[in-house]
């Protein structure tokens, strides 16, 4: 992706800001995080299968890759197996991926209020941040595709791309290591490089995306190179005291896994389809109950603002790529649909909320570059550019009237969850 010029100078680097914006997220992501010393939710299943990596016995929740499992263990190992050392590295990649993403938009942007307008997004949409606080698989897989999708950006801007396109890869292998859930927005980036390409083979005063690197390498560094640290993560499960019996290498045990995955098929009360992620339609309970003589709850919810504004400025983003040419938007609306459509068209019955974080990260994204340009640039019908940080000021409130149900902080009752859940679907 080549970087957008949004003015007619240049605008100053805000890595300054970003950061801040980044440490405040981390405080708040780790504001009492190992008060509630049980599993939540899918930790039950992780914590197990950590534990069983940690005492290198036998390999537990086959169904999912194993660095994901590998990297809790390690957390485990160095902090110990309390809630500190289950959800630490959560946190860690939580904060990778705000400042990753706040990079990647900088650098196609060129904007700097596109590029803090998406940190703030981002960190106030209410899914980082829970996901952030738990010992799950997503969060890790989203750091490291969000850190490779940086680094390809940055590839594109003409400087030391070899080194970052070969990272690039890397970091795409080490996300697919974690869960399969990264493939689409991989194989969305690798189609952009194609099409770049091929553009610039049309037309004369078009350049390629990687500079001079040709078709043929790009497709080593960004599809041979992450298959290849992907199926590499395999080979640690021989490291085992008990490998699965069925485990005969990394290329066979695909299929097994894929079995594993299509064959969960008993409903679940959280189980939801696509089209009710899109519209905020049906949550996640992660928690709620009374925990050590209070009540204690984690909605996971899309913050109500900006993910259904976000679908707004999807639209718009389509319209300044396809008309105005802006690659930028283009690719944060492509990324969107690609992340998405894996779940439309895949065979798992039962899916959830939590397949919807990458599509919503590049949601906030698209939503940031709309209102850099619509908003804070262009105002249309005499509207004021600053409505575009008091729209983004209003999601920040809603965030902080959200935190106590998405930190599980202490609630005044038992009933208070339905100071939050505004809708029956919510509950």
């Amino acid at each position: 992706m080549q970087p957008i010029a949004n003015t007619t100078r240049r605008e100053s680097d805000p890595i300054g800001w970003m950061l801040l914006i980044t440490l405040v997220f981390a405080a708040l992501a780790l504001w009492g995080f190992a008060e509630v010393a049980i599993p939540i939710f899918d930790e039950t299943h992780y914590l197990p299968a950590a534990r069983a990596w940690v005492a290198g016995e036998i390999l537990l929740n086959p169904e999912h890759p194993v660095l994901g499992k590998q990297l809790i263990a390690t957390s485990i190992h160095l902090l110990g197996d309390k809630p500190m050392g289950w959800r630490a590295g959560s946190v860690l990649f939580g904060m990778l991926t705000l400042f990753a993403m706040m990079r990647m938009t900088w650098l196609a942007s060129g904007s700097r209020f596109a590029s803090l307008a998406a940190g703030v997004l981002v960190a106030s949409n209410f899914l980082l941040l829970v996901q952030s606080r738990v010992a799950m698989l997503d969060i890790y897989m989203l750091g490291f595709l969000m850190l490779g999708c940086w680094s390809l950006v940055a590839a594109g801007t003409g400087k030391a791309v070899r080194p970052r396109v070969i990272l690039a890869g890397i970091l795409f292998g080490l996300s697919l290591a974690v869960k399969w859930n990264a493939a689409p927005v991989i194989a969305f980036a690798g189609a952009c490089i194609f099409l770049g390409n091929m553009r610039a083979l049309a037309f004369k005063d078009a350049r390629r995306p990687l500079g001079d690197m040709t078709i043929y390498e790009a497709f080593v560094w960004l599809a041979l190179l992450p298959v290849a640290v992907y199926l590499a993560s395999y080979t640690t499960i021989w490291l085992l005291d008990n490998p699965n019996p069925r485990f005969h290498g990394p290329v066979s045990w695909q299929g097994y896994m894929l079995d594993l995955q299509e064959s969960v098929k008993k409903d679940h009360p959280y189980m939801s389809r696509w089209w009710q992620w899109v519209i905020d339609w049906r949550p996640i309970w992660y928690f709620y109950e009374e925990y050590e003589g209070d009540w204690r709850g984690m909605l996971f919810l899309g913050n109500p603002i900006t993910m259904l504004t976000g679908l707004l400025g999807l639209v718009g983003c389509l319209w300044l790529g396809l008309v105005r040419g802006r690659m930028d938007c283009l690719m944060a609306a492509g990324a969107w649909a690609a992340a998405l459509a894996l779940w439309i068209v895949a065979p798992k019955p039962v899916q959830f909320y939590y397949h919807y974080l990458i599509s919503a990260q590049f949601l906030m994204v698209a939503l940031a570059l709309a209102l850099d340009h619509w908003v804070w640039r262009n105002p249309p019908w005499r509207l004021h550019r600053r409505l575009a940080p008091a729209f983004i000021g209003a999601s920040v409130l809603l965030f902080v009237y959200f935190l106590p149900i998405l930190t599980t902080q202490p609630l005044a009752k038992k009933t208070s969850f339905a100071d939050y859940a505004w809708f029956q679907n919510w509950r």
